[in-house]
C-alpha cells in the first residue's frame, strides 16, 4: 500500500511536497505506535459518506468510494457488546492482530478470550492493544481514531479494503492498497466530482492528492511535488498514470471540452489538447523501454523518474520534463528465473512483420542468449498488440519513421551482443572467435566494420607510456567486454529516448510559473539473485523511507 502525504511547508524536493510511502506487509516502519489519542472528533458525524448527500448519481463507482451506511457501526447494540466484553487487540501469527475479550488481569500479564474460537490465551499487558469502539469502523480517516496503534490500523485498512474502498487517509497522509483489478472510479466522472473539491468534501482519492496539490500552486504560487515510494507491485506507477491523467484534465488548455465531443465519443472518455495527449503518451514509451516482468509484479519499473509538469499563471499545463534515475541496464543481459527482460524486446519480436525483421536481422526468442528464459508470456497481455500501441504512441509522440527504426535497429544489437561466442586457445589464455556471424550481423545493425570490432575486442589498444600498444584479451575479458558494451549501449538508448521525449513536451515559447513535480522510483525487491542496481534501488528506497520518518514525525511536530 501506499503512504501519500501533502506538504506545505516543508519540501525535500523543489517546492512543498506530496508523499507517496509504501510498504505492503506492516505499518510498524512508518507508523508510530502511539497509543490512544486524548482527541475524540466528532467528524465523523459530519462528514455523510453518501453520493445522496453530496448530490451524485449512484452508478458502479459508489462501492469503491463511499462507505456503506448500512454496516452498523452506530448500532447502540453494538457498542454495548464492545462495552461489556472489553474488547482487546492480540498478536496472531495467522492474522497478524485478533480480536479478544478481556477477563482477567494478572501483574503484568493478562487473560482473554479469543473472539474466533473462544478459548482463552494469557498475554503480556504490553502486546495486547486497545479497540475502537464500533462507530469508528471503516474510517475515512485514522486519525480520528480514538485509539491510535498498530492493530487498529491494520484492521481499519483490512475491512475498508475487504469492502472495495482501496484509499484510506490517516491524518495529512493517504494509504493506498493495490486491488489487483481494474476498478471504475478513474473515469471523467469521477475526475469532475473531484475537481475543485476541499479534501473533506469527497472520498478519498488519489484524485484529492493531485487536486490538492493543483490548488496550492495556483493559491499559494509554490512549487508542489508528489512523491510514489513503495515495494515492487504496490501500485506506483499506475497511480502516478492517474495523476498525470488528472493534471492532464483539470488543466488542460485545449478548449474544445467535452462537449464539443462527437456523439460517438464514449461518457468516460477523456478530452486533452495535443501537448497533453503527449504527456499521457509518454508513459507507455518508457514502460516499453524501462519496465520489466519480475516475480512479484508483471509490469515493474526498472527505472525511477521525475516529472515535472510545468504551469502558466492561469494553471494550464505549458510544457514537462522528465528526468531519470537507476535504470537496471543488468536487465538487459540476463534475468532470474521466471523474469523477463525489458518489454520492449518481446513485443519487437512478437509483433514485427516480416519487412521488419528482415531489415533488423531478427530471430526467433530461443536463438538469444541474452533472453535467460526465452519467451516468457504475460498472463492477459499479448507483446504483439502493446507493441502496435507502443508505435502508436511514439507517433503521437513525433516521432519518425527513421528515428522509430533506428530504435528498434539498437534493440536488435543489444541482443545481437549476446550471440558472439569466443573460446580459449589452446595452449594460450588468449580469446579467439571461431564464429563471428553474430558479429557480422552486429556490425550490419550498427554500421561498424566487423574486423576493426572483432580486433577491438579481442586485441584492444591501451596506451603504454606515450606509446600504444595491442593486449590480447582472456574469453572473461572478451565476455564482459561485449556485456559492458550491451548495457552502454541500451542505457544510452535510454537516455536518448528520455530526451526525444523532452524535446517533444518542452515548450519553451511558454515560460511555466510553477510546476507540480512526480517522483516515481523503482520499488524495493529483494531476488535470488540481486544486482548492483537493485542494492542501489533499496538503497534509495530505505533513505526516503528515512527522510519520510524525519519530515512527518520531526519537521511536523516543529
Amino acid at each position: 500500500f501506499f503512504l501519500i502525504r501533502f506538504l506545505l511547508s516543508k519540501s525535500f524536493l523543489p517546492g512543498g511536497s506530496v508523499e507517496l510511502k509504501a510498504k505492503r506487509d506492516h505499518l510498524s516502519d512508518s507508523l508510530v505506535d502511539s497509543g490512544c489519542s486524548n482527541q475524540v472528533t466528532d467528524q465523523l458525524n459530519q462528514h455523510p459518506t453518501t453520493m445522496q448527500s453530496r448530490g451524485l448519481h449512484r452508478d458502479d463507482a459508489e462501492r469503491y468510494l463511499f462507505v456503506d451506511q448500512t454496516y452498523g457501526g452506530n448500532n447502540p447494540v453494538a457498542q454495548a457488546d464492545w462495552t461489556a466484553k472489553r474488547l482487546v487487540w492480540v498478536p496472531s501469527e495467522k492474522h497478524g492482530f485478533e480480536a479478544a475479550s478481556l477477563k482477567e488481569e494478572r501483574g503484568d500479564e493478562v487473560v482473554v478470550e479469543l473472539a474466533e474460537n473462544g478459548k482463552r490465551a494469557v498475554f503480556s499487558k504490553d502486546d495486547v492493544q486497545k479497540m475502537n469502539p464500533p462507530k469508528f469502523t471503516k474510517v475515512e480517516d485514522m486519525a480520528e481514531l480514538t485509539c491510535l496503534n498498530e492493530a487498529s490500523v491494520l484492521h481499519n485498512l483490512k475491512d475498508r479494503y475487504y469492502s472495495g474502498l482501496i484509499y484510506t487517509y490517516s491524518g495529512l497522509f493517504c494509504v493506498v492498497i493495490n486491488p489487483y483489478k481494474n476498478l471504475p472510479i478513474y473515469t471523467e466522472q469521477i475526475v469532475e466530482m473531484y475537481r475543485g473539491k476541499k479534501r473533506h468534501e469527497v472520498p478519498p482519492h488519489i484524485y484529492a492528492i493531485s487536486e490538492t496539490a493543483y490548488r496550492s500552486m495556483l493559491q499559494d504560487r509554490e512549487d508542489q511535488s508528489i512523491l510514489c515510494t513503495g515495494e515492487s507491485g504496490a501500485g506506483k506507477t499506475e497511480n502516478t498514470k492517474k495523476v498525470i491523467q488528472y493534471l492532464a484534465h483539470v488543466a488542460s488548455s485545449h478548449k474544445v471540452r467535452k462537449e464539443h465531443a462527437t456523439p460517438s465519443s464514449s461518457s468516460a472518455s477523456l478530452s486533452y489538447g495535443e501537448l497533453e495527449q503527449q504527456l499521457l503518451q509518454a508513459n507507455p514509451i518508457l514502460e516499453a523501454f524501462g519496465n520489466a516482468k519480475t516475480v512479484k509484479n508483471d509490469n515493474s519499473s526498472r527505472f525511477g523518474k521525475f516529472i515535472r509538469i510545468n504551469f502558466d499563471v492561469s494553471g494550464y499545463i505549458v510544457g514537462a520534463n522528465i528526468e531519470t534515475y537507476l535504470l537496471e541496464k543488468s536487465r538487459a543481459i540476463r534475468q532470474a528465473k521466471d523474469e523477463r527482460t525489458f518489454h520492449i524486446f518481446y513485443q519487437l519480436l512478437a509483433g514485427s512483420g516480416e519487412h521488419v525483421k528482415t531489415d533488423l536481422l531478427l530471430e526467433s526468442f530461443d536463438q538469444y542468449r541474452f533472453l535467460s528464459n526465452r519467451y516468457l508470456p504475460i498472463p492477459g497481455q499479448q507483446d504483439r498488440e502493446i507493441y502496435q500501441e507502443t508505435l502508436e504512441s511514439m507517433n503521437i509522440m513525433g516521432f519518425s519513421h527513421e528515428e522509430i527504426m533506428c530504435m528498434l535497429r539498437m534493440v536488435s544489437a543489444v541482443l545481437q551482443f549476446g550471440n558472439i561466442v569466443f573460446r580459449k586457445e589452446r595452449n594460450t589464455d588468449q580469446a579467439s572467435m571461431p564464429d563471428n556471424t553474430a558479429a557480422q550481423k552486429l556490425c550490419h545493425l550498427l554500421g561498424l566494420n566487423v574486423t576493426e570490432f572483432s580486433r577491438a575486442i579481442l586485441m584492444p589498444r591501451i596506451k603504454v607510456g606515450r606509446d600504444y600498444v595491442q593486449k590480447a584479451q582472456t574469453k572473461e575479458q572478451a565476455d564482459f567486454a561485449v556485456e559492458a558494451l550491451a548495457k552502454a549501449l541500451y542505457e544510452r538508448l535510454f537516455r536518448w529516448l528520455v530526451h526525444r521525449i523532452n524535446r517533444a513536451l518542452d515548450r519553451t515559447k511558454r515560460q511555466g510559473a510553477s510546476f507540480i513535480g512526480i517522483l516515481d522510483i523503482a520499488g524495493f525487491e529483494i531476488f535470488e539473485l540481486n544486482s548492483f542496481e537493485q542494492l542501489c534501488i533499496n538503497y534509495t528506497n530505505e533513505k526516503l523511507q528515512q527522510l519520510f520518518n524525519h519530515t512527518m514525525f520531526v519537521l511536523e511536530q516543529e
